[in-house]
């Protein structure tokens, strides 16, 4: 599959189906430029927002949503992998802040 094929079926044809997702709060798709190290092969990054783990746990579980996915990711993603983040909040970099 080429990278435009990849990146059209994964921002039409499965993001209809994650947008239906009950919960989600936000969704964001990014195609990947390069990867460190390069083996990585990325091509994109999805990022979910929902209100908690147990959310977004409860929420892909969800029929039909979770046969929807497991049916629609084989034709397009050879491999994905999946993390929880939790936004942290920190000082701003340093180029940021005002001296004054």
């Amino acid at each position: 599959m080429t990278r435009q094929a990849f990146f059209a079926h994964w921002t039409g044809r499965h993001a209809e189906i994650v947008r239906r997702v009950p919960g989600l709060r936000g969704l964001r798709f990014s195609l990947v430029e390069h990867c460190v190290p390069s083996s990585a092969e990325w091509d994109g990054v999805g990022e979910t927002w929902f209100d908690s783990v147990a959310d977004a746990d409860r929420a892909f579980a969800t029929e039909p949503f979770r046969a929807l996915l497991l049916e629609d990711r084989p034709l397009f993603i050879g491999d994905a992998h999946s993390c929880y983040v939790e936004d942290s909040f920190g000082p701003p970099p340093s180029n940021a802040i005002d001296p004054d």
